[in-house]
């Protein structure tokens, strides 16, 4: 009698080892309690990259949530309906952020797989080919690159990460591109465009430096950051800071540095930033409206 004895190739193995770690660095976007889409971990910090039609899509209210079942509140602080892309904040920093790869040095038949949640099946991957490279025109005109492969997407996978042989991130899945085709769009645009919103700085307007806390407020911190200069005429004074505030949040942010709430305020979004601080004792919430300068 024979015995047969199945055995993991070193190559499928090592596809399996790649895409078990690029899923840690996906989560499932959803929003008025049904799943929309995916969301990849672009850079430290939280910083995600998702389609603008899954933002679109959520009702206004937006949540990820992680492969270790944490489920968090999503902020979005840059949208281009134009290139189907957007943005988020979530608030978790020890979230693995993807390997990005050179979009522009991809070939026709080179293997690709997709992350994604099709049909709210939760982190399925999908593997397939490279079938086309090329362009797409947006609704406003302009071409953007694009790559087609015959990966298997469906409504879920929107905003996903479609990875080369290594595990880095050559685009973000996005079928409204391509009608019935698996689109992506190319790594090398969504570098260009977050670039170009990350180069816009944010003012508030504050001089600040560490401060102890209250022995009552440590709760596992030991500073805040204590305002000790306003600049006249600033979103700071305007929304009615005062020099000797101990800065304690910025929206969801802890303010233990200066860097903290430099950080804190580029991923603001847009319009104003909420600021938690103790003055006289008193704990305070400030909503200030924040000026972006394009550099």
């Amino acid at each position: 009698m024979m015995t047969q004895v199945f055995y993991h190739s070193p190559i499928t193995a090592g596809f399996a080892d790649l895409a078990e770690r690029a899923r840690r660095s996906v989560v499932h976007l959803h929003g008025a309690g049904r799943g929309s889409g995916t969301g990849v971990v672009w850079q430290p910090g939280g910083i995600v990259l998702t389609n603008d039609h899954v933002v679109a899509g959520a009702g206004g209210v937006l949540r990820a949530q992680t492969l270790d079942g944490r489920d968090m509140p999503v902020t979005v602080t840059a949208r281009s309906q134009d290139l189907d892309l957007a943005v988020l904040h979530i608030p978790a920093n020890d979230l693995p952020h993807i390997s990005v790869g050179d979009s522009t040095r991809l070939r026709v038949g080179e293997l690709v797989f997709a992350i994604g949640h099709p049909w709210g099946q939760p982190w399925v991957v999908t593997a397939g080919i490279v079938s086309g490279l090329g362009e797409a025109e947006t609704r406003s005109g302009q071409q953007i690159a694009f790559i087609r492969s015959d990966v298997r997407l469906a409504p879920g996978n929107s905003g996903g990460p479609l990875l080369d042989a290594r595990g880095r991130v050559i685009g973000i899945n996005a079928m409204v591109f391509g009608g019935d085709l698996s689109v992506a769009i190319a790594s090398h645009v969504v570098e260009q465009w977050l670039n170009s919103v990350q180069k816009r700085r944010v003012r508030l307007g504050v001089g600040v430096q560490p401060a102890p806390l209250p022995a009552g407020l440590l709760n596992g911190r030991s500073n805040g950051l204590l305002v000790v200069r306003i600049e006249p005429g600033s979103p700071a004074e305007q929304a009615g800071v005062m020099v000797g505030d101990l800065l304690l949040h910025a929206d969801t942010a802890s303010l233990e540095r200066p860097e903290d709430l430099r950080a804190a305020l580029q991923r603001a979004a847009g319009a104003t930033v909420r600021l938690r601080l103790l003055r006289a004792g008193d704990i305070r919430v400030i909503d200030a409206s924040l000026m972006r300068i394009k550099t």
